[in-house]
């Protein structure tokens, strides 16, 4: 029910608003307006300007909507997986040429790079694995760190691009991994759930998801179990559109 495009022009406080909903979405229509921003730690005006960003006329119209986005839930299908909708939404987005601009930057940056080496650690690590191969498929330079402790050298990294991979984007060992790949020479682009993580202010550029995040509740309720389809879905369309880009500017030429 939240546009992607809008989510990208909340600042930090009015995110914090967002992501609260997101993870709340079934309490917020009870709630009062005073009672919401002492949840979220922000101010009523916070809440109003984050209304207004979204397009609704008031926090009532607002929760209405979230009211109704319930109602119709119930109606379907039992939801097997709490993060259907947000998915829905993302990948309807991607096909969009106002997405499209936003992806340009990166586009421009891979099929630019000489070499280009994905990391991450954990599922985001495995997801960096999958990266390079598909990258490589697509007939682009590309291969992946496993181990977020693998030294980086001071230099020979200026024509490579580091596709960093986090959820969080506050994992100790990649923010390290970040800062010596940039001392090194290369630029960044980051794909992580937060635009306003650590992580995604230090890369040249960055791409987030808006996913809510999810812990299990079956096992450890530590381990971050945030759906990654998006994740899987960027790096395609980008090894497609950098691979496009490149062969416009590089035709192949007959031999005579």
């Amino acid at each position: 029910m939240f546009d992607l495009e809008k989510v990208q022009s909340l600042n930090e406080l009015e995110m914090l608003v967002y992501q609260y909903i997101l993870e709340h979405m079934d309490s917020v229509p009870k709630l009062t307006i005073r009672q919401l921003s002492t949840n979220c730690h922000v101010s009523t005006s916070t809440i109003l300007r984050f209304c207004s960003k979204m397009g609704f006329d008031g926090f009532s119209e607002l929760k209405y909507a979230l009211k109704k986005e319930e109602e119709q839930q119930q109606q379907s299908f039992d939801q097997y997986y709490a993060a259907t909708m947000h998915v829905d939404s993302f990948l309807k987005r991607l096909n969009q040429q106002t997405y499209y601009e936003t992806l340009k930057p990166a586009i421009k940056m891979i099929a630019s790079a000489r070499h280009i080496v994905f990391s991450g650690i954990g599922t985001s690590g495995i997801l960096g694995a999958y990266g390079s191969r598909y990258f490589a498929n697509m007939g682009i330079n590309a291969y992946s760190i496993g181990d977020p402790f693998t030294p980086i050298p001071q230099r020979g990294f200026e024509n490579t691009l580091a596709i960093i991979l986090s959820v969080s984007g506050e994992t100790t060992e990649v923010i390290k991994q970040v800062t010596d790949f940039k001392r090194s020479g290369a630029q960044i682009l980051s794909i992580t759930n937060d635009e306003h993580s650590t992580i995604a202010r230090l890369a040249d550029y960055n791409i987030s998801y808006y996913m809510p995040d999810e812990r299990s509740i079956y096992t450890d309720p530590y381990i971050n179990i945030t759906t990654q389809i998006p994740v899987i879905a960027l790096i395609e369309l980008l090894a497609h559109q950098a691979s496009k880009e490149f062969a416009e500017k590089n035709p192949i030429k007959n031999d005579e």
